[in-house]
């Protein structure tokens, strides 16, 4: 992942980290942006590394602030250097407010897959997401969100799940999808008090995370199965079927997001850019050789050295004990845990049998069905071969007969 600018933004939300990072790890600079020379060399070192398929991704900060002329040279090296039969992509993460029709016009000729930050409708997106005279932005990332539209260009939606916008998590969910959004992805957001390892206000509780993952689940299960790809359905589907997750924070081991910032400098993982995790500058030691270096494999053990409370757990196979950051403390103690735990457990005790059936429609290469189409065939599955009348359920709960709707909308309704 590169970060041409930096942290360098035209926002100032209020639970970014990346945003202090200019002056943390560059103090007196006052200007931040990626030569031509970095970027050349940047380019040409990666596609070297990466043979067979390179992705490119780019975010910040706000990325776009590089500038058109930019990335019209990132892709231009990316030709000059790639080779025969080289898959080469491109990944870009923006607030979208500084979109327009030339960019649009760009990412799509281009490929780019677009990924657009968006915590959701405005009351809820503006609470935390200003600019830097603390006015709403919104209505100007939306409306980078219909130039993508028009333009035909492949985006996503990333969602911070944060204090403010956990409760309607649900709501969230389909006020997107109802507007044409087809890939979401969500983050839940834990930042720590200076000096301390005390969540912020704005973090989001393991309470919160596990009520919002049931409530997005329970929608897409209902209607959006085939339709709609939420990435941490998806990484479970994607552990039960192959073993293993496609994201990093469940991964057995992390130690794959690097970061290159805009001066050649490496890093470990975009959630530990510090000094002690810098691990050299491109324009001296070769992309390759920095990451053989062997304090990639210390950083590694922060996952890997799995703490005790998680060793034994049921759902290991799924969590790999998360992220790294979101373990309290941060580091190696045994003793630690993950923040988010009992959000997880939450979901995968309801979530993991139906994304279990789900799994063998996919190894079967079938489509599998939503819940909204059983309703029709739940008096065949019901044990009296009717409605539900055994003992009796909360209005809430999943019904008995199986049709995976809620009670309330099923047996249950009047």
């Amino acid at each position: 992942m590169c970060k041409p600018v930096c942290g360098v933004c035209n926002l100032a939300c209020r639970y970014c980290y990346y945003t202090m990072k200019p002056r943390e790890l560059y103090p007196g600079t006052t200007r931040f942006m990626m030569t031509d020379g970095i970027l050349s060399t940047y380019t040409r070192q990666y596609l070297d590394a990466m043979p067979v398929r390179c992705e490119f991704g780019w975010q910040g900060g706000e990325p776009l602030l590089a500038g058109k002329d930019f990335f019209r040279k990132a892709v231009a090296f990316q030709k000059e250097f790639g080779r025969a039969g080289q898959v080469v992509s491109n990944g870009l993460q923006t607030n979208g407010t500084l979109l327009d029709d030339e960019w649009c016009e760009f990412l799509a000729e281009n490929k780019f897959l677009v990924g657009i930050s968006l915590d959701g409708p405005a009351q809820v997106h503006d609470v935390n997401r200003v600019d830097r005279q603390g006015r709403p932005t919104w209505h100007r990332a939306w409306a980078g969100v219909e130039l993508l539209k028009k333009h035909h260009c492949e985006f996503n939606v990333l969602v911070t799940l944060n204090s403010a916008n956990a409760p309607h998590a649900g709501n969230i969910y389909r006020f997107f999808v109802n507007r044409g959004v087809r890939y979401v992805q969500f983050i839940q957001i834990l930042e720590r008090r200076a000096g301390s390892d005390e969540p912020t206000d704005f973090s989001c509780t393991a309470e919160q995370l596990g009520r919002w993952m049931l409530d997005v689940f329970e929608q897409w299960t209902q209607r959006d199965v085939g339709r709609v790809s939420v990435r941490f359905i998806d990484d479970v589907l994607h552990s039960i079927l192959y073993g293993r997750a496609s994201t990093c924070v469940h991964s057995e081991q992390c130690a794959a997001a690097h970061i290159l910032e805009w001066n050649g400098d490496v890093y470990a993982c975009d959630h530990f850019v510090f000094k002690e995790w810098f691990l050299g500058n491109i324009m001296e030691t070769p992309l390759v050789e920095i990451l053989k270096r062997p304090r990639l494999e210390e950083f590694a053990a922060l996952k890997t050295d799995r703490p005790l409370v998680c060793r034994d757990c049921e759902y290991l196979v799924h969590c790999q004990g998360g992220c790294p950051k979101h373990h309290r403390p941060i580091g190696r103690d045994p003793n630690r845990y993950n923040h988010f735990c009992a959000g997880y457990k939450m979901f995968y005790k309801r979530a993991l049998p139906e994304l279990k059936r789900i799994a063998e429609y996919i190894r079967r290469g079938e489509l599998p069905p939503v819940k909204g189409d059983v309703p029709a065939r739940a008096a065949q599955r019901s044990p009296g071969g009717g409605r539900y009348t055994g003992p009796k359920v909360g209005r809430n709960e999943p019904c008995p007969c199986g049709s995976g709707l809620k009670y309330k909308a099923c047996c249950g309704r009047a």
